[in-house]
């Protein structure tokens, strides 16, 4: 199996005008039984770019023709992105990481971010279900991460992560960022949660 990413984007006009461009990325399989994980996350690249066209783009072309272009000097588009990348696999268990980074268009202003991330059981070809997780597993039950339950979790390297996005809305501002969390200690390593992961799966 081999896996690779995959790009589309969108440009939205008003007057002449580039208003808005987004681009999603997306990791694709090739070879292997992976339909499910290829269908899953090209549904949500074309999910996010239609978000983007149709609403983030409605708005701007109403807020651009509003205006009029002799007062639009200097205007930027608006920049969109979407990421979806594997960032930790074994022989069963991928991690996927979702990236969402929205550039409001204004100088000065930070652009914002959100998180996702999916554990997938590629034997079975399901996503672990996080919120399941934390209620099965005994260790979890009573963690936070910057005071609040944590949103998800994802694998890498270091271990288990678990984030919160920092932002009220579930957005944050660059330099606000994410609030994580490692289960077990940072350090540990991925491999010594990876059975209780197997253990899991049998149950759900």
């Amino acid at each position: 199996m081999q896996i690779k990413q995959k790009s589309e984007q969108i440009c939205v006009m008003q007057g002449g005008a580039v208003v808005l461009r987004a681009r999603a990325t997306y990791a694709a399989v090739e070879g292997g039984d992976c339909e499910r994980f290829n269908e899953c996350y090209e549904k949500t690249a074309k999910a996010y770019l239609a978000w983007a066209e149709h609403k983030q783009g409605k708005m701007l072309r109403e807020e651009y023709a509003a205006q009029g272009s002799d007062r639009m000097f200097g205007f930027r588009p608006v920049l969109c992105s979407m990421d979806v990348r594997v960032v930790w696999q074994n022989d069963r268990f991928w991690s996927v990481v979702i990236d969402s980074v929205r550039d409001s268009g204004v100088r000065g202003e930070y652009p914002i971010c959100h998180r996702n991330a999916d554990v997938w059981d590629m034997q079975r070809g399901v996503i672990i279900p996080a919120k399941q997780f934390f209620v099965h597993v005994p260790a979890l039950r009573s963690l936070r991460v910057g005071g609040k339950r944590p949103e998800g979790l994802w694998l890498d390297e270091r271990g288990v992560v678990l984030y919160h996005n920092a932002g009220s809305d579930g957005y944050a501002e660059y330099h606000t960022g994410l609030q994580l969390d490692f289960v077990p200690a940072k350090g540990s390593g991925v491999q010594e949660y990876v059975p209780i992961l197997a253990e899991f799966t049998k149950s759900t």
